[in-house]
């Protein structure tokens, strides 16, 4: 082999295997070591928010997980989105029984192309308490302490607090990915906002004080794009001084998957037309950590075929994957998704070359 060739392949190996173990040991490991520091106050008043539309079949699953929480003082709104179903039967039903649920109906004209960021915006303006809380419909609590370990307490300085909104287990392959890809990119966003590099949210699990939300004005800044109500916000009013990290079992709320992959496919396109908007910093770390994992399956593979310093080649990959797997343990764990560690190697790859996919069907819808 040509020496020139054999420096550079074992050069491209290591440097990439180098900002691999950066991600690892500067950002994903946080996580992994992560205690919660945030004061628990059960007296402050919390406004949980939540946007429906056509959610019968889920508010009537998974709202009682919500409004049975164990928690002095807290009101849960409801936005009706111009439903057509019998989800504004379902809220009345529920109004019976729970005198903290308040419902806001927005009624369907017929003509308006209002996204859910109106809906949000609605609820928070009927809300009563400083300290929001935002979850989805087809959202439902793991514990009934959840909202005592997600809320931003009016007694610090933390205008945000960060969850997981993980997935919930459900058989096929196509279901270990979903949540195996929601794992990584919790680990991602929580780790990096642990780093003093907050950049998003979900709006699955989000809390913030409300006095920031009227800083801003609100989403007056990207109103125009149908999402971001909870990244895009979290990226603009988010720094290294405002922002803390609830990660724990009972901190978790969880969704259902989707079931096909045409479905999934859809709302990770969804997802992604808001990434391109974050800034300069933050697409830096998002975009370097695939690229230098690509180069590093690329030049190992070349390595490989080429019969290039094999030992020191398969020490590398096994040892980055040996880091991987202890790193990645217990968020996983604690994101009820232990079982796929083992898998990680192979579940990275698969996503590895289906991101690619997803960002050219993006740019072809925008």
């Amino acid at each position: 082999m040509n020496s020139n060739l054999h420096y550079l392949l074992t050069a491209s190996l290591s440097i990439m295997f180098l900002i691999q173990l950066f991600y690892f040991f500067y950002f994903f490991i946080r996580l992994s070591f992560h205690k919660n520091k945030t004061e628990l106050k059960r007296n402050d008043g919390i406004s949980v928010i939540i946007a429906a539309r056509n959610e019968y079949e889920n508010l009537k699953k998974y709202l009682p997980s919500i409004l049975n929480q164990n928690y002095e003082d807290f009101e849960v709104i409801v936005v009706n989105d111009r439903s057509w179903d019998k989800t504004a039967t379902i809220l009345q039903e529920f109004q019976k029984s729970y005198g903290n649920l308040k419902v806001v109906n927005i009624p369907d004209l017929g003509k308006d192309n209002f996204s859910k960021k109106f809906a949000i915006t609605l609820g928070i303006k009927a809300a009563k308490n400083e300290n929001l809380v935002f979850t989805d419909a087809d959202c439902y609590a793991l514990s009934n302490e959840w909202l005592l370990n997600i809320s931003v307490s009016s007694n610090n300085t933390n205008m945000i607090s960060l969850g997981a909104g993980p997935y919930k287990k459900d058989v096929g392959i196509l279901n270990a990915l979903i949540r195996f890809d929601a794992a990584f990119i919790a680990t991602q966003y929580l780790s990096m906002a642990k780093a003093k590099i907050p950049y998003m949210g979900v709006g699955r699990n989000l809390s913030y004080k409300k006095t920031i939300y009227n800083e801003i004005q609100g989403f007056k800044s990207h109103y125009h794009i149908p999402s971001g109500d909870d990244d895009l916000f979290v990226n603009q009013v988010a720094n290294s001084n405002n922002t803390q990290v609830v990660f724990c079992t009972e901190s978790l709320t969880y969704s259902i998957a989707e079931k096909t992959f045409k479905n999934w496919v859809n709302q990770k396109i969804r997802h992604l037309k808001t990434s391109s908007l974050y800034n300069f910093k933050t697409i830096f770390f998002l975009a370097l950590y695939p690229i230098s994992l690509f180069g590093f399956y690329i030049s190992f593979i070349s390595n490989l075929l080429l019969i290039n310093d094999l030992i020191f080649v398969l020490m590398l990959f096994t040892l980055r994957t040996l880091i991987q797997i202890i790193i990645f343990f217990k968020p996983l764990k604690i994101m009820g998704s232990k079982e796929l560690i083992i898998f990680t190697p192979l579940l990275e790859i698969i996503l590895l070359l289906i991101y690619p996919f997803l960002h050219i069907k993006k740019i072809q819808k925008l």
